[in-house]
């Protein structure tokens, strides 16, 4: 609450500008720790108010990059204009589409959410596992049913499965944060429990988080 900025965004560190991601991670967090009732966070005005401030700065974000493409690309509109950033934004802010836990998004974002959320469903195909994850837990947030069943049977037909490791998928680690392993596993883990509603390859995909767990250290602290 102290660190926050009156537009609603965080900083990395006090006296610095907010920044958008280390925003989105931080409201994504407040959205897990709901969903895993570790903390009703309506419960608390207090807090609620500091995470709905954040969620409508996100979405103030959002905008300026689809004027941005509007402006430099209005030809081009139906091309692929979607990023890491704005997946993990309609990841963060699926969050709060429950009706117990909703953030009622300002009207003049409505159009370009829509342009986003069309983007992911239209160019999942061309993302990496970690954001194919992200885009199929928030299209079916957002009701989409389709998508995100096609994103599960396109991550089973190419997933690696071994007694010893479990179930899991070759990627190129990288330095970037939607490279990392052990993060997209866990994502992974979350789409096939909460879309899918697959316990076993969720068992299956915990053997291969413990076989890592066990046998080397974890990178980053989100990890």
């Amino acid at each position: 609450q102290e660190m926050q900025l009156p537009n609603g965004g965080w900083p990395w560190f006090r006296e610095m500008h907010d920044n958008r991601y280390i925003t989105q991670h931080i409201v994504a967090g407040f959205g897990h720790l709901n969903n895993l009732k570790v903390k009703d966070m309506v419960a608390d005005d207090q807090v609620w108010q500091m995470i709905r401030k954040a969620v409508l700065y996100l979405d103030d974000r959002m905008l300026e990059d689809y004027e941005q493409i509007r402006k430099y690309y209005p030809d081009k509109m139906d091309e692929q204009h979607i990023s890491y950033t704005q997946i993990h934004y309609l990841y963060v802010r699926s969050y709060f589409n429950a009706f117990n836990f909703k953030v009622e998004m300002v009207g003049r974002n409505k159009e370009a959410f829509d342009y986003f959320r069309g983007q992911a469903a239209k160019y999942w195909v061309k993302q990496n596992h970690y954001m194919q994850g992200m885009i199929g837990l928030a299209l079916h947030r957002y009701g989409d049913a389709t998508t995100p069943a096609g994103i599960i049977k396109s991550l089973k037909e190419k997933a690696i499965t071994k007694e010893e490791m479990g179930m899991y998928w070759r990627q190129d680690a990288g330095y970037f944060w939607h490279q990392a392993p052990i993060e997209t596993q866990a994502l992974l883990i979350e789409l096939f429990d909460e879309v899918a509603s697959d316990q076993n390859s969720v068992e299956e995909m915990k053997v291969w988080l413990l076989k890592q767990k066990q046998t080397q250290d974890w990178k980053t602290t989100k990890a």
